[in-house]
């Protein structure tokens, strides 16, 4: 009898993402594979879920919606700032991705979505947010409890 994934194992998988329109987001190979112990809540839980009873081998479609993965697309993290206050080295133009230093410390990263003579608008959401994801998955192996 094969074995199947049961809680608490460690599995390594081959993962591959998409979003709904078939872009690729995220792809591993069978030579670098993903490990995870199931249930453990490191990896998307639905994901976890999915890959319960699934045997060495097998192949599963998943579809994530935004809140089981990266969340809505906020507006209120959508900001306008200075170009002065960022005192950037490098030019920043429309898809730019930056990095954000407050004066408490705290680090955000943003992608600028408009440049203007004095400001940029910037997208401080993860890039993935409010997107729905297909993920393939391939269980590689797995090492039971």
């Amino acid at each position: 009898m094969m074995k199947t994934v049961k809680e608490g194992d460690t599995v390594q998988i081959v993962c591959e993402a998409r979003s709904e329109d078939g872009e690729l987001c995220y792809k591993n190979e069978k030579e670098n594979p993903l490990e995870l112990v199931v249930g453990e809540g490191k990896f998307f839980p639905v994901i976890e879920n999915e890959l319960k009873d699934m045997k060495v081998g097998e192949v599963k479609t998943v579809t994530l919606k935004p809140e089981d993965t990266f969340g809505p697309h906020l507006d209120d993290l959508v900001i306008e700032v200075s170009k002065e206050a960022l005192r950037s080295d490098v030019e920043l133009k429309v898809g730019s991705r930056i990095k954000i230093n407050t004066p408490s410390g705290k680090i955000f990263y943003g992608t600028v979505i408009e440049v203007k003579e004095e400001t940029l608008t910037i997208d401080l959401n993860h890039p993935l947010a409010g997107k729905k994801l297909v993920f393939t998955i391939t269980v590689i192996s797995i090492e039971e409890k």
